[in-house]
């Protein structure tokens, strides 16, 4: 009976504390942003070791978890606050609903277990996208999201640094060893962790128009460049090819840096591949990578699709979260995720959700492409394209980390801020065709 009362009193203690930072978290998006990219380099860190709580049902809840459904919680609590949903903020809701429909469906059938482990991505990338969809523009804001992503690449940084010194060094500190996708000795961190490193390199690139104002950004800007280089990840690569493209295409300044920048990385990174033997095959390769190729993955897509494919409605609701996506590749049997995105919320969601998740990528880069060039510091109108059509490619061959929440909220809150303003300056007709005065020149009159 004592146990009983205690855990209940342990539980309403820390419902309270769920409450009151929640009730913060609404109001701080800049602590929000710490706890979602902070949480990004915690999960690179442990691997699949992240400190968790073990619920009844075996049901395992990391500290990624939390930060996380408290983040959601926020983003729900300032959403019903919204007057007003524009079309973009509609498609998060729909991708929120179907996601959530896919979830209570896989619940019943499979278990809390199996079904949140397969949902947990969706909420890290959903949730803190639906977070920072319902603040308005800000451009000291947004610099200091920036600011704050790239003071988290400092640790991530530093964990590649203490993972090379064990495995071309011989040096081990303690630091758990790199798990999933590590087929070669350079990749000591997995490709979403490459690309959370990618995505802060391509933030710097307009600050190489500052001058002396931003002169540590620009070292950063380099050192984050070879790193991402090194880790040789091919998807990596082609959306820092893509983003700075992007980035060229809208501001014809940047192009010469731009371009001077990545083919220094790319000498530099040549150089280094060819002296770790990056030209020499063997069993465990330095450089190069045996397994999960292009080919590997796109025979598992068109298993994967074909099989799902011959119900209506797999095709309307989809397969519910925690059904797994086995399949047989060249004779091999494998239950892992597809490696792709889009077909992976196809397949957990139905059409639905695939239009959804579209929209939320392709239809804000091509909103957003119009907005204005301009200095507004490390995470603004300018680059948020660049970081929208990275995401894109990105989506082709793995699945998003945290970070990609933040970006596509922030694409979602500009779309909608973009919006807006036309719908301002557009003035009705009356009946007789001729256009009314808007309301401030009613009242100048």
């Amino acid at each position: 009976m004592t146990s009983m009362l205690l855990l209940g009193l342990a539980l309403l203690v820390v419902g309270g504390l769920g409450v009151l930072l929640v009730d913060l978290l609404i109001t701080r998006p800049d602590v929000v942003a710490g706890l979602v990219l902070g949480s990004v380099v915690i999960e690179a860190i442990y691997v699949d070791s992240v400190p968790s709580l073990m619920l009844p049902g075996q049901t395992r809840v990391y500290v990624t978890d939390l930060v996380s459904a408290l983040v959601l919680a926020a983003g729900v609590a300032r959403l019903l606050r919204l007057h007003r949903l524009d079309r973009f903020h509609r498609w998060l809701v729909l991708l929120a609903v179907v996601l959530s429909i896919s979830l209570i469906r896989g619940v019943a059938s499979f278990g809390p277990q199996p079904s949140i482990s397969d949902f947990r991505q969706y909420l890290f990338f959903a949730g803190v996208a639906m977070y920072f969809a319902t603040f308005p523009p800000s451009d000291r804001l947004y610099d200091r999201i920036g600011r704050i992503w790239l003071a988290m690449t400092i640790p991530m940084m530093i964990l590649v640094c203490l993972r090379w010194l064990a495995i071309f060094a011989g040096i081990d500190l303690g630091v758990p060893a790199e798990k999933y996708g590590a087929d070669a000795a350079i990749r000591v961190i997995d490709g979403p962790y490459t690309f959370f490193l990618a995505g802060a390199f391509v933030l710097t690139i307009p600050a190489w128009l500052r001058g002396e104002r931003a002169g540590w950004i620009r070292w950063m800007s380099v050192v984050l460049l070879l790193f991402v280089l090194v880790l040789n990840r091919r998807t990596v690569w082609l959306a820092v090819l893509v983003g700075v493209a992007v980035l060229s295409l809208r501001d014809r300044r940047l192009r010469p840096r731009a371009i001077a920048l990545v083919t220094f990385g790319a000498v530099l990174t040549g150089i280094a591949f060819v002296s770790l033997g990056g030209l020499q095959e063997g069993m465990q390769p330095v450089i190069k990578s045996g397994s999960g190729n292009l080919d590997w993955r796109i025979q598992g897509w068109s298993e994967l699709v074909g099989d799902w494919s011959h119900t209506v409605s797999d095709w309307v609701v989809g397969e519910p979260f925690g059904s797994g996506f086995a399949r047989e590749i060249a004779g091999i049997a494998t239950n892992t995720h597809p490696h792709n995105f889009y077909i992976e919320t196809m397949i957990r969601t139905g059409l639905a959700g695939l239009i959804a998740l579209i929209a939320l990528t392709a239809g804000l880069l091509r909103a957003l492409w119009h907005t204005p060039t301009r200095d507004t510091g490390l995470l603004g109108p300018s680059v948020v394209p660049a970081l929208l059509a990275m995401q894109i490619v990105w989506f082709l061959t793995w699945v998003p980390g945290s970070e990609q929440g933040i970006v596509t909220g922030i694409a979602c809150a500009l779309a909608a801020a973009q919006s807006s303003s036309r719908n301002e300056f557009e003035r009705p007709t009356s009946r007789s065709g001729r256009r009314e005065l808007g309301p401030s020149l009613r009242r100048e009159r």
